[in-house]
Parts: structure tokens; sequence; C-alpha cells
């Protein structure tokens, strides 16, 4: 398949609220989705919404394996997310660092929901519905922000825990990931 440009913070189409898939037979969604898994793998991602590859339809990746960007996280097999809804979430809040291939070089604090549920199709138009926590669930909540045209430095509470990785003072890659809020 092909590696595709990432749409950068600041380009319009990372705004726009991602229109639902309706046709699963339709031979262009196969091909999206392997070019967004090609993308995501070239560029060391652990997940992306097709907003990022400049298509707006709610469509996202996933997948944690040996990453660079993300040293201590779990293993998360390949999921392919469409249409997907977030059912229930925890009242626990973890706040961690997040980072977002179309915001290179940045990083940020975000609290999330500790636990999430929720519902989705597969590329065949089936239905799951799944409850994730931790890392797996942060990603799915940023990816579907994406859906939603909200970009993670939107969901901060303080710019003081944002900023360029090399510059910011509570950041290394060997501890960002959840720690409680």
């Amino acid at each position: 398949m092909s590696i595709l440009e990432i749409v950068t913070m600041g380009d319009p189409r990372l705004a726009l609220v991602a229109s639902p898939v309706v046709d699963f037979q339709d031979e262009t969604l196969a091909l999206s989705i392997a070019d967004m898994v090609d993308t995501m793998r070239h560029y060391q991602g652990v997940g992306l919404a097709a907003p990022q590859i400049g298509l707006s339809k709610q469509i996202l990746v996933l997948e944690v394996d040996v990453n660079e960007r993300y040293p201590q996280a779990e293993s998360i097999a390949l999921n392919v997310l469409i249409n997907p809804t977030i059912i229930a979430a925890s009242d626990e809040q973890e706040s961690a660092w997040e980072g977002c291939l179309s915001l290179p070089g940045l990083r940020g604090k975000v609290a999330r929901a500790a636990q999430i549920t929720y519902r989705a199709q597969s590329p065949t138009g089936d239905f799951l519905e799944k409850t994730v926590t931790g890392f797996h669930a942060r990603i799915i909540q940023h990816e579907i922000d994406h859906l939603k045209g909200v970009l993670y430095p939107q969901q901060l509470t303080d710019l003081h825990d944002f900023g360029f990785e090399d510059s910011l003072p509570g950041f290394n890659l060997e501890n960002s990931l959840e720690k409680p809020v």
C-alpha cells in the first residue's frame, strides 16, 4: 500500500467532524485502512485517525509493538475501528504525556478516563464492543478526539505541561505513560 503524508496542526481539515462510514462494500475503504496502517507504522505511531491523512471519515487504527516513541507501552494487537463511540468512561482519571503524529516533536500532559467501553464497527460492518484500560484506553480517546476535530492541546488543563519533547523538564520517554491524577 502507500505511506501518506500526515496532516499537521493548523491544517483546517483537522478541525472538521469526520463523517461516518456507511458503505462497507466500498472498495476504497480497505485501501484507506491499509494506507493508514502503513502510514502509522512508518511514522512510529501507536494510533492514527483518518483525518490525519486528510480523509474526513470515522476510521481509526491502533497498534502497539516495539515503539521508540513509547518504549514502556504494553503490546496491543492491530485494531481497526470504524464509527467508534465511547459508551462508558470511568470517573478515575489518569494524567500522562501524549504525543501526536500531527504535532511532531511536541508532548502534553493530558488527563483521560482510566477505563472506557467503546462500541465500533469492523471493516466488514460488524458491531463490536470492548472495555479497555490504561494506554489502550488513552489511545482510543485520543483518536476519537481526532474524529471530532479535537487535538490533544485542546484537552490540556495546564499549558506548563505542553511543549517540545527536548525542552520539557518533566518529560522523558522512560516514564511517559499513565500517572493517576
